[in-house]
């Protein structure tokens, strides 16, 4: 995550919730708002329905192991942040991968195809 800064307070999470974009599926959604320019951020973030607080910081642990799969590759397109649902904590690697890298691209915040 060389190109991009975390996401950490309250108030970024809620503006981008309130105005970004959503693409979304069974695994994540991924918000994206555009930030006029300024570095781009990452945050991580799950529901509370995940389960306990054990399970959630598992969830967000995974999400940050997948993008940092994508890091390289992603182009600057503003603050984004990836909540993390329930079936995250089960599902096989390879399907999340594969999951991720298509809500990237549906999002058009990859540089090239994988």
């Amino acid at each position: 995550m060389a190109q991009f800064q975390r996401l950490k307070r309250r108030a970024d999470f809620g503006r981008v919730f309130r105005f970004g974009r959503t693409v979304g599926d069974r695994y994540m959604v991924l918000f994206i708002l555009s930030n006029d320019g300024v570095a781009s951020r990452i945050g991580f973030t799950t529901q509370r329905s995940a389960g306990s607080a054990v399970k959630r910081n598992r969830i967000r642990r995974r999400l940050r192991a997948l993008f940092s799969l994508f890091a390289e590759n992603v182009t600057p397109c503003g603050d984004l942040i990836i909540l993390g649902k329930k079936p995250v904590l089960t599902e096989d690697w390879d399907r999340l991968v594969h999951s991720l890298h298509k809500l990237l691209v549906r999002a058009g915040c990859l540089k090239k195809q994988l």
